[in-house]
């Protein structure tokens, strides 16, 4: 296949991802967000905040917002970083406005709880499948972006500070009521998200620096279901790195700890291994 054809489908590919991931989010929002009232943030939370104050179209504000943060993005963030957001600021209301009215359709006598539950799980899923090709979904987003460089704090905190206005007004303005509804879709919605744009962990990764270098690496070595070895030496101090399934990780730590009682050892998950030694 010719490499500029393969470039040229991959290319379509993210972008199909991007369109369901948020025709996802649109069908979250109609059917759940807007009529409980649920502020998670974004600017779909201001098009909530305004729909309920003052009944104005929730697509059309989703537009103006995110196509006008757009522009903003492309002063201060620079162009490549800037094209899927604004992608994301046409489809993203186009698929608000045409879902619109597809609640109506269904029975939809359900509480507040499961509906925040449903909420979460389809609006996670739909960031999951933007985040996990790399896209953005613009909005808010673009503000994480600016911030970043003028104050100098971390992503995260800047996303506790701007979606946290907007939930807060949220909770003023449609009642404190819906607030813990709106705090649990957030939490399960970025859970799920990130699960779906990484993947779920099967895998531990262990940092082992032993005293007892030999017996710990012999240990290691000798068995059949680790999934990857690979041995450091610098300045006469020995490092394993060692990958294995997560159900197989309680014995290993205990048995290395066992026979070796000043280990160090860091562990953490690991979402995919590429290279090393391999023992089948």
């Amino acid at each position: 296949m010719d490499k500029k054809y393969k470039k040229y489908l991959k290319y379509v590919i993210r972008y199909m991802y991007l369109c369901v991931g948020l025709l996802l989010y649109a069908i979250a929002f109609n059917f759940f967000m807007l009529p409980n009232n649920f502020v998670i943030g974004g600017v779909s939370g201001i098009a909530i905040i305004t729909y309920d104050l003052f009944k104005l179209d929730s697509s059309m504000v989703v537009f103006v917002l995110s196509l006008l943060l757009t522009i903003i993005g492309f002063i201060f963030c620079g162009r490549d970083r800037m094209y899927s957001s604004l992608v994301s600021s046409a489809v993203l209301p186009f698929f608000i406005k045409i879902t619109e009215t597809w609640p109506s359709h269904f029975n939809l006598d359900i509480s507040p709880l499961v509906a925040a539950l449903y909420c979460a799980v389809i609006a996670g899923v739909g960031l999951g499948l933007v985040y996990k090709v790399g896209l953005s979904t613009g909005g808010t987003e673009i503000i994480y972006w600016i911030l970043d460089k003028f104050i100098k704090k971390s992503t995260g905190q800047l996303m506790v500070i701007v979606e946290g206005t907007i939930i807060l007004i949220g909770a003023f303005a449609t009642g404190f009521q819906n607030l813990l509804y709106s705090l649990l879709i957030l939490f399960l919605n970025s859970t799920i998200s990130d699960r779906i744009a990484i993947g779920i962990s099967d895998s531990k990764l262990l940092f082992i620096m032993p005293k007892n270098y030999e017996k710990v690496s012999e240990y290691i070595n000798s068995l059949s279901f680790v999934k990857s070895v690979s041995i450091v030496t610098n300045d006469d101090k020995k490092v394993i790195y060692c990958v294995l399934a997560s159900r197989d990780y309680p014995v290993v730590y205990d048995y290395i700890k066992t026979i070796d009682k000043d280990v160090f050892m860091s562990i953490s998950n690991t979402y995919e291994t590429i290279g090393g030694i391999k023992y089948e």
